[in-house]
């Protein structure tokens, strides 16, 4: 500061009778002009002269200093920055099987011949030039073909130069210009940089509609070559052989799903019916077009039933509720979706009952409220002979706590289910309560029209079974 106050001082004009000179703000000396002296105002216009160039020395080093700081503080922000070293890994991994094509702008290194360095450009006709002399064809080929190409042709003018010597680097990478058309959200034309395949081109789309025919896309090449493209292996089957690299002037075209698939869906579906589908068509789309499934499915004995009498079994609930995507069967034409209705919390009460059917009990329910639920018994409904049929679960527990044994119910048999009969006018009209035993799920009532004495009870079996099968199907 006392410097740059000096400095200005002599650089000051006359004021008043002397030369006012300002000494770090304390002491001012008014030096009188005919005390100025030419010997003094030369010295001092050799002190200014001193000055000035100390001080421009002084901000030349800062700024240096200042400068090889700031450099030295980026170069390391840049070193450590895992961002930039994250980007360098991608591009490595995206030049690996990389095909150079034209306008691609590629760095040629020979260690060991720092001025051979070069900067080179694929041209229209697919030619690179080489350091010193020379041309190579690089379009079309990978990075490692073309880099042992250049070792090979330069070792004929170094023939000292190993093949490990030579580095080739892709510096920018060329726009390639693809049509994706057809069943794409947004077609058109894109400029992909990089590495274009269809997958990337796809992504540039906007992806597939919903009727987009997976099997049969096509690329056109710029040639009139056709090459075709399965997408449900590159998208299902993860089959990488089918993502083709693309080129300037390629077209990737996606065929809307002419193909029709009729299927039937059954059972528990809120809508069931024969659909004809466009397209891929699996459990979940057919599901979907039959608007869901009913509060009484089971969901996890569906079943498939193919044209050729193959039985899929297939478990909605590990595809719903575990996204168990094994579960989600491919169906083909003529296959049949079938989801049972399932036996938890219901009973069937068939027979002569005005509604015969399959009802859900909540808590304890009595035979005589079974009925009930069924809207009660018909005319012709032999009351003394209601038939109670409990199967037999597979484990010993589950036998233990479902198999009834009631005095004053007649057990017909116990073989692969518990058959007993019921005489409902004793409990209607005689009030003897303990024949009107308490249902569990699963169990089925079945009212006949003749005392079971003149029935065989095979054919009753068989007949209760056909009952329910048909109301399956028509439910």
């Amino acid at each position: 500061m006392r410097v740059m106050n000096i400095t200005l001082s002599l650089f000051r004009g006359y004021q008043g009778e002397g030369f006012p000179l300002n000494i770090l703000g304390k002491e001012i000396i008014m030096i009188k002009k005919e005390q100025f002296s030419s010997k003094n105002i030369l010295k001092s216009k050799n002190i200014s002269r001193i000055i000035i160039f100390t001080l421009l020395v002084v901000v030349l080093v800062v700024c240096s200093i200042f400068l090889f700081s700031t450099t030295i503080l980026a170069v390391n922000v840049n070193a450590e920055n895992p961002e930039n070293k994250e980007n360098k890994e991608q591009n490595k991994e995206q030049q690996q099987d990389y095909i150079l094509s034209y306008k691609d702008v590629l760095e040629i290194r020979l260690w060991g011949y720092p001025e051979l360095t070069t900067t080179v450009t694929v041209q229209p006709d697919g030619m690179m030039s080489l350091p010193l002399d020379g041309q190579i064809y690089a379009a079309g080929k990978t990075l490692e073909e073309v880099r042992t190409a250049i070792a090979q042709e330069m070792k004929k003018v170094l023939p000292s130069l190993e093949s490990s010597q030579v580095s080739l680097t892709v510096i920018s990478f060329s726009t390639t210009d693809i049509s994706v058309l057809g069943e794409v959200k947004t077609p058109g034309l894109f400029p992909i940089s990089g590495k274009a395949n269809v997958l990337r081109a796809i992504s540039f789309a906007g992806g597939l509609t919903q009727n987009a025919g997976l099997k049969n896309a096509t690329i056109i090449r710029d040639s009139e070559e056709v090459i075709p493209v399965d997408l449900e292996k590159l998208f299902y089957q993860e089959d990488m052989s089918q993502n083709y690299q693309l080129f300037s002037g390629d077209s990737l075209y996606v065929p809307k799903a002419f193909e029709l698939s009729t299927i039937s869906v059954g059972g528990e579906v809120k809508l069931p019916g024969l659909y004809s589908l466009e397209g891929r068509v699996d459990v979940l789309k057919a599901i979907s077009v039959a608007n869901g499934f009913t509060d009484k499915a089971d969901l996890k004995n569906a079943i498939i039933n193919r044209q050729n009498g193959e039985v899929v079994p297939v478990n909605l609930e590990s595809l719903l509720l575990e996204n168990d995507l094994s579960q989600n069967v491919i169906l083909e034409y003529g296959d049949s979706l079938f989801i049972p209705m399932t036996l938890e919390n219901n009973v069937y009460v068939l027979g002569e009952v005005k509604s015969p059917g399959l009802y859900a009990i909540e808590g304890s329910c009595s035979l005589i409220e079974a009925i009930s639920l069924a809207g009660g018994y018909t005319d012709k409904a032999r009351l003394d002979s209601c038939l109670v049929i409990r199967e037999f679960p597979p484990d010993q527990e589950g036998l233990e706590m479902r198999t009834i044994t009631l005095k004053e119910v007649k057990v017909i048999r116990e073989e692969n289910e518990q058959i007993f009969e019921v005489n409902l006018k004793k409990i209607l009209k005689d009030g003897q309560l303990a024949q009107n035993i308490t249902l569990q799920p699963q169990d089925i009532v079945y009212l006949p029209t003749r005392p079971l004495s003149e029935l065989n009870i095979e054919n009753t079996l068989d007949i209760i079974q056909t009952s329910i099968s048909i109301y399956s199907i028509l439910k």
